[in-house]
């Protein structure tokens, strides 16, 4: 049928809107879709003046995809008509989908599926494109299920989701076997050294260099670059392991970081790393991820942890003197002189910093306090679940907020003020909640052996070593000006410190 007339009686000017999954659903061919398009347009008369295409993205999610430019542009008048293939080309979540196809309406559009077409104007019409939205979401979410299924199976027989190319393995099929990957004795031992040299306080820059000098690439014939030499090694897969979550990654967590995963099965293929060499890869990827980058490779001991009391910022080591002695001097002091500065001798502060480790390590009576830490702890993690609890009431408030827009029975400005204060709401209790998180997990620390291995350590490690093991117990160091006959001179601040 004809297109629906239009209130303003303007001419019909399409945009072409083409989306194709390869991940969750049917592989349709873009060229498909545009052949349908173009001879909907061509029977009826109507100019397609743009081409929208989001290929390899799911339906289930319009964050990424182009359907906001879309709206745009109906509102600066570029088009007022979107055409599709099919009404699962605009999307396979029906909350979204009604919710975004209520935007198109608001901007003064409308929205053709061109081999499901209909009036869309009448109560039958949106019911029956309703009825096709539902669908196309019982299809994405039947999908997804029969993946989740195949994919968990597959890691209770400790085989990973995909059979892809693994570094480090071949993937070798023989008649009569199951298919397996087994070790490549080319690229294993290389592997191998990367965690090896990771551990001991080798950059993942470092590596990747040394890995492109010589030849070497990734399963896609790539170049490595840190991010992919991180994300390979952190799969623990060579570590004989497969990794899986126990829920799915939220806003509040990175789900692609090595602390995203929480669950690591015995795989069925052979290991190349020990065990013990993979926790201690984990544990410093872990403790990495904390810093700032610029913090992550240094070269004091006491790198990031000197900050002067006077204006509580980061101290910066310098030379002083005709010796050129190692001191660390304020930054605003030496930048702009708004600032008294101190400045502290970093042999005296490294003297300081390592009697108070020897200390703690013979049982400190600060770290004394374990009751109170323990009491700190019970009340993180109560604001922990409280935070979530709080963080599930207002999403769940929002989904009701957007299922009384989506039928009408909330006007468009009313919806946009509550979903403003409910927005600001959720990012403030997600914000409590990593916070409620990070101080929890930080109150659950055995402090004591901490300090025992860092006094044993302490004059065969190096800087690097050193700051690592430091900034687990030392949250700042605070520096007054004036001279070392202060007794307040220096103060260290230990993690477990109340503020």
């Amino acid at each position: 049928m004809p297109p629906s007339k239009r209130a303003d009686d303007s001419p019909v000017v399409a945009v072409a809107y083409t989306r194709v999954s390869t991940k969750r659903e049917e592989m349709v061919s873009p060229e498909l879709q545009a052949h349908e398009q173009e001879t909907y347009a061509a029977r009826h008369d109507i100019p397609i003046v743009e081409r929208v295409e989001d290929l390899d993205l799911s339906g289930r999610d319009f964050a990424r995809r182009s359907v906001n430019y879309i709206v745009e542009g109906i509102k600066e008048g570029r088009w007022n008509t979107v055409l599709l293939w099919k009404w699962s080309r605009w999307g396979r979540n029906l909350l979204q989908s009604r919710l975004y196809l209520s935007e198109v309406e608001q901007a003064g559009g409308q929205v053709i599926a061109v081999t499901e077409d209909f009036d869309t104007t009448t109560s039958v019409g949106k019911f029956t494109r309703d009825q096709m939205l539902a669908i196309a979401e019982l299809q994405s979410n039947q999908m997804a299920e029969s993946w989740r299924e195949a994919h968990s199976r597959r890691r209770r027989l400790g085989l990973p989701h995909t059979t892809a190319p693994r570094f480090g393995y071949e993937y070798v099929k023989e008649k009569g076997k199951a298919p397996r990957y087994v070790i490549d004795p080319e690229t294993a031992p290389v592997l191998k050294s990367c965690y090896e040299r990771f551990v001991n306080g080798e950059s993942m820059r470092s590596l990747v260099f040394d890995l492109n000098a010589n030849g070497h690439r990734s399963t896609r014939g790539n170049i490595f670059t840190p991010t992919a030499l991180g994300r390979l090694m952190d799969t623990g897969f060579a570590a004989g392991l497969i990794r899986e979550r126990s829920t799915p990654p939220d806003a509040a967590t990175n789900g692609r970081t090595i602390a995203g995963f929480d669950v690591w099965r015995e795989g069925a293929h052979d290991a190349i790393i020990s065990a013990d060499l993979w926790e201690q890869y984990r544990d410093k990827r872990i403790a990495n991820a904390r810093k700032t980058p610029r913090l992550r490779t240094v070269a004091h001991t006491l790198s990031g942890l000197v900050v002067c009391k006077e204006c509580e910022t980061t101290m910066i080591s310098a030379r002083n003197g005709a010796r050129q002695y190692h001191v660390w001097r304020c930054r605003k002091r030496q930048e702009s002189k708004s600032c008294p500065g101190a400045v502290a001798s970093n042999s005296r502060l490294e003297a300081k910093v390592l009697e108070w480790v020897l200390e703690k390590a013979q049982g400190g009576e600060t770290i004394e306090a374990d009751a109170r830490r323990e009491i700190a702890a019970r009340t993180a993690t109560t604001n922990l679940e409280a935070a979530r609890a709080e963080i599930k009431r207002l999403k769940a408030k929002r989904k009701r907020l957007v299922d009384l827009h989506t039928d009408g029975d909330i006007e468009r400005e009313d919806y946009n003020e509550k979903k403003a204060e409910i927005d600001e709401a959720l990012a403030a209790a997600e914000t409590t909640e990593r916070t409620a998180r990070a101080e929890a997990k930080e109150l659950d620390v055995d402090y004591r052996s901490m300090f025992t291995t860092l006094a044993d350590l302490w004059d065969d490690a190096t800087p690097q070593e050193r700051h690592e093991m430091l900034t687990r117990v030392v949250k700042r160091i605070e520096i007054q000006p004036g001279t070392w006959a202060n007794p307040e001179k220096a103060r260290i601040v230990p993690r477990w410190a109340d503020e």
